[in-house]
């Protein structure tokens, strides 16, 4: 479909095949190019998972619509909720465990380039079990909203998605976990010092630091294996440096009120007035079906702050053998660091590990200044024409507009309006962070302004006074904890 993609993003095209939809757009909401390998997998599981055809120019993930997979007969049968926490969630957890443990430095270059599409397929497969539940959880949401917008006007969808937040999911679990950490350090004054003055390299050795830092590995072991975002396979986990996260305990030490605990229980108020208000502007005969559809739609959120969870768990575990394959690379001449492995699909890496050449690090050189270039550029949110909604289905529009927020720019002069995801107003400095890596310059109470975030961006919820991103509706990742953090 595509022919070529230039620096300014003129885009030329070819005529599409019949049947084809002439536009294509970002599927993950992803602010930075994509590297060879993850590429290669999001290729592998949309194809699989979600019907649709990826292209990447000049190294940004675009797709056709994306069409997820009817629901079950298991979650018809016994609810998706059920099915998603006692069949799905097992099944993701065990390969992703797996991917780690695997002995990849006793195995031999040529084994482990051998055993590539095994590991990619399980990591594929890992993934496809957080896009089964899809359609069978975000359906009845989308008809809660639709219903509060007929019935209450504008601010029916920030409505509902108000009414579903507070609830326990893994997104809020991770937070919370930093905030126990937070509350284990401030027990051990020497510890909270040391946190509060940057020294985490002496952590263990101060009075009291050996016992918080095994509970921390605790907590990593948890939760520190996420990417930064879904297309961050390059970059390395907070399992790998922790920084981020004892950056962020010392901030929650510092302010004991912005700290994720705190946030949660401002989450629940204003879900309870959220549930006054509506039942207050409702008529007598409306009660009814709003509180039943209100049922229906409450495991939205911990169904789908799991799903981020353990998507992002899941391409942080593929760092793991190909890291190993990049120390094997690096030893036989033919890389010059294990991480340039991630700018390699997976067909010329098993290439390379039957016959490693030094060719290969100019390639992989050649591949990290193209993406550092790539990097600078602004891309469209389409390729082509937008779509004509008018031509969609309900429930594609729906998802188009409620999670991907997906809507023409609204610019008069110098004001920018976007939509609202939680109520609130706020005035203070903004600080835009291009990536997670620049976390450490947001101060507590600034405006946190950046392209969209991933679940490792939500402990910063926590110190900022509002949140701003470019792309998302209202029932989007950054929304949802938006909520969750009330801010």
């Amino acid at each position: 479909m595509l022919a070529s993609f230039t620096k300014d993003f003129s885009v030329t095209w070819q005529n599409p095949a019949d049947g084809e939809l002439p536009w294509l757009f970002d599927p993950m909401h992803l602010p930075a190019p994509v590297c060879q390998l993850l590429g290669d997998f999001w290729e592998r599981m949309f194809s699989k998972y979600m019907g649709a055809r990826m292209a990447y120019v000049n190294g940004y993930a675009y797709s056709t619509p994306p069409t997820p997979m009817p629901p079950s007969p298991e979650i018809l049968a016994r609810g998706v909720f059920d099915v998603w926490t006692n069949d799905y969630l097992p099944q993701v957890t065990e390969i992703c465990g797996r991917l780690r443990a695997g002995n990849y430095d006793a195995m031999s270059l040529a084994d482990l380039g051998d055993a590539i599409d095994r590991i990619m397929a399980e990591a594929v497969s890992g993934f496809g079990y957080t896009m089964k539940p899809i359609a069978a959880f975000m359906g009845p949401t989308f008809g809660f909203v639709e219903f509060l917008q007929t019935e209450l006007g504008p601010d029916g969808p920030q409505l509902a998605a108000t009414l579903l937040q507070g609830f326990e999911n893994g997104t809020a679990a991770a937070g919370a976990g930093l905030s126990q950490m937070a509350e284990e350090a401030a027990k051990r004054p020497a510890v909270a010092d040391a946190l509060r003055q940057g020294r985490f390299d002496s952590l263990e050795a101060v009075e009291g630091g050996a016992d918080f830092m095994a509970q921390f590995r605790s907590y990593l072991d948890s939760y520190g294996w996420r990417v930064d975002s879904w297309g961050f396979l390059d970059r390395p986990t907070w399992a790998e440096n922790p920084r981020l996260p004892l950056t962020l305990i010392s901030h929650y030490i510092t302010d004991s009120e912005r700290s994720p605990a705190a946030a949660h229980r401002r989450a629940i108020e204003q879900r309870e007035e959220a549930v006054r208000d509506v039942e207050g502007r409702l008529s007598a005969d409306k009660l009814p079906p709003f509180r039943a559809m209100l049922a229906a739609s409450q495991n939205h959120v911990p169904i789908s702050e799991g799903r981020a969870l353990w998507q992002l768990i899941t391409v942080g575990s593929l760092r793991v053998p190909f890291l190993a394959l990049g120390r094997k690379l690096v030893a036989a001449g033919a890389l010059s660091s294990p991480d340039q492995v991630f700018f390699f699909n997976a067909e010329e890496l098993k290439q390379a590990a039957r016959s490693p050449s030094a060719e290969l690090q100019v390639t992989a050189e050649k591949r990290q200044a193209d993406f550092a270039s790539w990097r600078e550029l602004t891309p469209p949110p389409f390729l082509g024409s937008p779509p004509d909604m008018s031509q969609m289905p309900p429930e594609a529009v729906a998802l188009l507009t409620l999670f991907f927020g997906l809507a023409p720019p609204n610019i008069e002069g110098r004001e920018i309006k976007g939509q609202a995801a939680s109520k609130g107003v706020v005035r203070a400095r903004a600080r835009v962070l291009r990536d997670l890596s620049e976390a450490e310059r947001l101060l507590p109470g600034e405006v946190l302004v950046c392209t969209t975030t991933a679940p490792p961006w939500t402990p910063l919820f926590a110190i900022a006074a509002a949140v701003v991103t470019d792309s998302g509706g209202v029932l989007s990742h950054s929304a949802i904890c938006a909520r969750e953090y009330a801010i």
